[in-house]
Order: C-alpha cells, then structure tokens, then sequence
C-alpha cells in the first residue's frame, strides 16, 4: 500500500521551487483547485501526478513529498560558505538543484547503511596532517589500490574513470554524475563523517572527470567541502587557510595521477619533444592536459605565465563547444549517474525486505514503472 503524501511537502516543494499554484498547474495541466486540495489535505493526488510533479516539474527526489517535515536542505549554497562570493554567485539554479540532489543520496545513504557502514573509509583511515603532500598522496594511492602499471594498462580514458570510481567507492566515497548547465562547473563534494559523496559533471571528458573525482577526493581529506572549477581564478579570490587547502588540493590531485617519482622518469621526453609531449604524456596516464602541464610546472619545466595561458585557452575551448545532444540508452545513463555501488546498496536493502518498492523507487529517484528494466540493465 502506497502511503499518502505530506500536504505540508507538497506546498513546501512548489514553493522552494519557486513556483505559484497557478503556475505549477498550468505546466501539469490540471485544475489550480485540485493542487489547492492537494496541499490542503483535503484529497491525495495519484502517484503518477506525484512522479510528475517531482521528476519533470519541480526537479526534487519524490522521497521529498513522504517526507514528516521539511529537511535541512533549503540552503545549500550555505554549504559551500569557503568559497568567495564570486564563485558562490556564478551558481544557476540548475547547480543549486544539484546540491539538493546530491544531499538527497546522502540522506538515503545515511539510511541505508546506519546499520552496516563501509568496512574501509579512507576519510577515516587516512590523515593529511601527519605527512607531506607526497607522502600523503602516496599512501592515497595505495589506500585505492590502483598501481602506476594498471593505469599505463587503461584501453581508454573511459575505462580509467570506471577503475578509480570503483576505488573510490570501495574505499568510503560514493560517486554519483550528473549533466550541469554550469558547464565552468567540473563537480562537488559534500563532506560527512561517514558518508562523504562526490558528484561530477558527465558533461566534462573522462579525463576531466577523473581529475575531479581526485580533488574532491582531496577536500573529503582535509575536511571541507568543495567544488572544482575548470577555471582556477577562484583561488585568488581565496585567502589564509581556504587558499591553502585549495592549492593543496590541486596538487593533491596531481600527485596522485602522476606521482613525481614517476613523472622525473618522463623529463628526457618532455625536453626531446616539446609541446607535443603534452597531449602524449596524457594519453600515457589517462589524465587531462592540465594536469600534466601542473607536472611541468611543478617541476620547474614550464613556467608560470606558459601554465596559465595554456590553461585558458584550453578552457575557453572547451567552454566555446557546443555540448553534444542528449541520447543513448536511459537505463543505462541513469546506472552511470547513480553509480553500480549505490544502485546495488538500494536495490540488496530492498531485497532483504527493508522497504518496499515505492521506497526502493524514492531512493533511486526513478519512476517506479522503471524499476524492473533498470534492475535488469544493473545486473546484467
């Protein structure tokens, strides 16, 4: 039996939403007199209108309209408080509503696993304060277990985001993806004791994503949550400790990807070819440009001025194409966003009979007729 929805989350998810009654049922098509009862109590609105509202209308989980009272969620920018205003007041709507999102897999995280949390957190286990920045990394590297040898292995940039979300989630960390309009946007992460997450951009190449996961890894280290931006002006408008956990978190990223013992034994090639080392060295480590070129500079090969400048234009390349048309398989986007480990974790609780199928659905955040294909599509 499907429990009827709050009346109060109903009003409160409009107008979080920033929509009037009027507005919102001239977009479902429906009678502003009914959403009025809706939120009234005075009747209950189908559940098909309730997956309506939610996934096309107001772009909230449909767990959000069962809930007893309104969450904690309603500034979510207020998470983000390190950054500077200019960064803060270049988020849309759109970027914001992915916060919540993300907030809303912690919250069924949290659920789900209150009783049976991950055997290895490295946000635990690991402390940045007791080593160097390449120590740390190091010993990073090792937690997540992938070896210098399996990432010269990767067959595609493709395949070595897939190796490190699996370590990552193995180690603690879910991952989840998503299509930001905030194209300057790389991803996010939101910190937690147990649960920390991180959401990437899927609009972003591979190895762009691959960077991201990195340094938001490097944020849930040091305790603070944080964006990763494709552009790195921010950081000057950073000061005292921000900054220096921002640069660290940079270098962090670096370091693990390409380790410098490593990297010294890539030199000779940098110094025999040039610029047109750059893209091959890439392709050997299965990294961005950028963080070779923050190889280079750390290591005194290039300088300031030529590490900014070809950031840039690199960036405002990127930021000038046009982002490709949406397609492809749905089932499978969506396992791609939500990520196998979570997906797996929702779908194990409810065939142990934690929940039912509705709450299985609220938890996914997909219709709940998409339930069966999608679980067929994950296990196949």
């Amino acid at each position: 039996m499907i429990t009827a929805a709050n009346p109060e989350m109903l009003e409160w998810a409009r107008k979080r939403s920033g929509f009037t009654l009027e507005d919102l049922a001239s977009r479902m098509d429906r009678d502003v007199d009914e959403l009025r009862m809706w939120e009234n109590g005075d009747s209950s609105p189908p559940y098909g209108a309730l997956e309506d509202m939610a996934y096309k209308h107001l772009k909230v989980p449909l767990a959000i309209f069962f809930f007893p009272s309104p969450p904690n969620i309603d500034d979510p920018v207020g998470k983000f408080r390190r950054l500077p205003d200019y960064e803060l007041g270049r988020f849309s709507p759109d970027t914001i509503q992915k916060i919540r999102l993300a907030q809303s897999y912690q919250g069924s995280l949290e659920e789900l696993l209150a009783d049976n949390p991950p055997e290895r957190m490295i946000h635990q286990d690991l402390d940045p304060t007791k080593y160097s920045l390449d120590v740390f990394a190091e010993k990073t590297r090792k937690y997540l277990g992938i070896t210098i040898f399996e990432q010269f292995r990767f067959r595609s940039t493709d395949q070595a985001f897939k190796a490190w979300r699996h370590a990552l989630e193995n180690s603690g960390v879910f991952t989840f993806k998503d299509s930001f309009n905030d194209r300057f946007l790389s991803g996010f992460c939101l910190v937690h004791d147990e649960f920390p997450i991180i959401m990437v951009n899927n609009s972003n190449s591979f190895t762009r994503q691959i960077f991201t996961l990195i340094h938001e890894l490097g944020h849930i280290l040091y305790g603070v949550n944080g964006v990763t931006d494709i552009n790195e002006d921010y950081v000057n408008f950073l000061r005292g400790e921000e900054r220096r956990i921002e640069v660290q978190c940079n270098q962090f990223a670096a370091e693990v990807l390409v380790p410098s013992e490593r990297f010294e034994r890539e030199i000779a090639f940098f110094e025999e070819k040039g610029e047109e080392a750059i893209p091959q060295l890439a392709d050997k480590y299965s990294v961005s440009r950028e963080v070779i070129l923050r190889r280079l500079l750390n290591f005194d090969l290039i300088d300031d001025e030529y590490y900014t400048d070809q950031t840039k234009k690199w960036n405002d390349e990127y930021l000038r194409s046009k982002k490709g048309p949406p397609g492809g398989n749905w089932y499978l986007t969506k396992i791609a966003y939500l990520g196998e480990g979570f997906s797996q974790t929702v779908l194990n609780n409810y065939h142990q009979g934690k929940f039912d199928s509705t709450s299985l659905a609220n938890h996914l955040n997909i219709k709940a007729r998409n339930i069966k294909k999608f679980e067929a599509y994950l296990w196949r």
